[in-house]
């Protein structure tokens, strides 16, 4: 019986030993030089050697901040490799340093998703197709964004610039 025991408690202090040693894993950054290059609305670094996916702050965010990024702009990225993406938390053109996100990886901007007025909305799909997060889905013939998918790029509200003109009965919100 006291065998059990304690082979229990070694079991649980390795998994709670484990669980700790994770929690305090140090973030390591990268560092990448290179040409940006926009392709599809994305955005990538290319270093010579590697074309990189980035994952950068909203347009919005940018533009609040009076950051304009253009393609074959010379830039140095800060952040972390995640797949194949760099989650980039700062960067640096022409000597100034711009951060996005803080030292935990917590972005600098706060979205304001978008919701649908239940009472307003007519049921014709069209926002759902519209929106490139697919954050739209139909619920019960209404449409429903799911806020943690909501990038708040506007699409459902303002269109897309294309065959998309935005909400036909301007049933879709943002959130205060």
């Amino acid at each position: 019986m006291n065998k059990k025991w304690i082979i229990v408690a070694i079991v649980l202090l390795t998994i709670v030993s484990n669980i700790f040693s994770q929690s305090n894993e140090k973030i390591e950054l990268t560092n990448f030089s290179g040409k940006l290059k926009q392709i599809a609305g994305n955005w990538f670094l290319n270093t010579g050697e590697d074309i990189i996916a980035l994952s950068l702050a909203p347009d919005e965010f940018l533009k609040e901040n009076k950051i304009e990024l253009t393609s074959k702009i010379e830039i140095s990225l800060n952040g972390i490799m995640q797949g194949d993406e760099l989650i980039v938390h700062s960067f640096v053109i022409e000597g100034t340093e711009i951060k996005i996100r803080d030292k935990s990886g917590e972005a600098l901007w706060k979205i304001k998703p978008y919701y649908i007025e239940a009472d307003k909305c007519i049921g014709c799909r069209l926002c759902v197709s519209a929106c490139p997060q697919g954050a739209i889905t139909m619920v019960k013939g209404i449409a429903v964004i799911d806020a943690d998918k909501c990038d708040g790029d506007a699409i459902c509200v303002n269109g897309d610039g294309k065959r998309y003109k935005g909400c036909p009965v301007d049933a879709i919100k943002q959130v205060e």
